[in-house]
């Protein structure tokens, strides 16, 4: 099976000397054309959004049917949950690839430094 890897390594998209936080994420895709992909990986360092903040992400799902898809975006803002923690939505489409592509819907884990 083939492994997801972001386009940008976790060091480059989460250097030490950047502020902020990032968040782990992992998800499986519609199920379209006969099938799924899984995808996962971290996303970017804070950005200011929206009297909060959101983070950006990018990768590539798994090799399935013999394609991947590429898929970006950026989370919605920090939905706070117990223990002052927070999550973030995800939402979109990837890319269009042998004729179709799929949705994705998710959320992310709590918050790393």
């Amino acid at each position: 099976m083939y492994s997801v890897y972001p386009i940008y390594d976790y060091c480059e998209w989460n250097d030490n000397r950047r502020a902020g936080h990032f968040h782990r994420y992992q998800g499986v895709t519609t199920f379209d054309n006969g099938h799924t992909h899984r995808y996962h990986g971290y996303t970017s360092r804070t950005i200011p959004a929206y009297g909060s903040h959101v983070h950006y992400y990018q990768g590539y799902t798994t090799v399935d049917d013999r394609h991947r898809h590429a898929y970006n975006g950026y989370t919605g803002p920090a939905i706070y949950i117990e223990g002052g923690k927070h999550i973030h939505l995800m939402r979109g489409r990837t890319s269009f690839v042998d004729e179709h592509d799929h949705r994705y819907e998710n959320r992310t884990f709590e918050q790393m430094r």
